[in-house]
């Protein structure tokens, strides 16, 4: 499973960015590593964004940026935005030859949504489609007759438990066979669920939360989940809620785990950076992981229709 590290060039965490510089050279390394990046339209449309992409002889995954643009009070015009992609085709991403560039979503309305799918490849751009949550399902059938990569959004607002009921609806019906394996390829929009990720044989995912975590002072430790080490978290003043606060067992194996990685834990106490970098070689990591385990998806509840 591809996961895609999102915002790395919207938090200027690239080579020639602010805090490349301060990394250590096993910190750069697992930077570079993670090779599969997403951003958004609404952030990355300026040109110096572009630049910066071209000068790294980078490619992204094209996030419209419509449910950031609404939360925002503002609008992508989708005119703009298809002739945009056009010109800058170079910069983005492809799989076994398809655009990875995002419908735009029409935020609230499925039919809107299908509408900028139809408007868009008459303009000659061929985005991923996208079918959200709670949308009707005659949308996501249609979707599956006519495309091999689609994407699932609308989840970010939705809780943990609310989305595994509707995931396994979604994935037993409509996009695995009978043997649980994938019928197309499915990237999962901003899933910051490791539960959510390991349960579904996405093809990809994106996620943001190697930022989040490390703002709040944690590290995501694939196996073992997240772990605080930030000297100014309140969880420093929890028990059990902070490295410092686990047993020293704990703490020992922990730290032990990290420098077998070629970290060194004790940057992680008081620096952010360091910890974004190991966030995203984790999160990475998980992805091949993933990948590795070749999952596929049964669901055993019967339902009446």
């Amino acid at each position: 499973m591809k996961v895609y590290i999102a915002g790395l060039y919207t938090s200027n965490f690239i080579k020639g960015g602010t805090y490349y510089g301060k990394l250590d050279d096993r910190e750069r390394e697992g930077h570079d590593s993670s090779v599969d990046r997403l951003e958004s339209y609404h952030y990355i449309w300026r040109q110096s964004y572009l630049d910066k992409i071209r000068t790294n002889g980078d490619t992204v995954f094209l996030d419209s940026g419509a449910f950031s643009a609404f939360s925002l009070g503002a609008e992508i015009n989708l005119v703009e935005y298809c002739e945009w992609i056009k010109r800058n085709e170079d910069i983005i991403r492809r799989d076994d030859g398809i655009l990875m560039a995002s419908v735009l979503d029409s935020i609230g309305s499925d039919l809107g949504t299908w509408q900028n799918q139809q408007a868009m490849e008459a303009s000659g751009v061929v985005p991923l489609p996208c079918f959200h949550y709670g949308e009707d399902e005659r949308y996501l059938e249609w979707y599956l007759d006519r495309y091999e990569y689609i994407t699932l959004g609308g989840m970010v607002p939705i809780s943990t438990p609310q989305l595994f009921h509707w995931l396994d609806r979604i994935w037993d019906k409509y996009l695995t066979d009978g043997s649980g394996r994938p019928r197309i390829k499915v990237h999962g929009f901003g899933l910051t669920s490791v539960p959510l990720m390991e349960r579904y044989p996405w093809y990809s995912v994106d996620s943001s939360s190697w930022v989040q975590l490390a703002a709040f002072g944690n590290v995501f430790i694939p196996g073992v989940g997240q772990t605080c080490f930030s000297n100014r978290s309140p969880a420093a003043k929890v028990e059990g809620r902070h490295i410092n606060t686990m047993t020293a067992i704990e703490r020992e194996t922990l730290e032990q785990l990290i420098r077998e990685q070629g970290y060194d834990p004790s940057r992680f106490y008081d620096l952010n950076y360091p910890r974004w970098a190991y966030n995203v070689w984790a999160y990475s990591e998980l992805g091949r992981i993933l990948t590795n385990e070749r999952k596929t998806f049964k669901h055993n509840q019967q339902e009446l229709f």
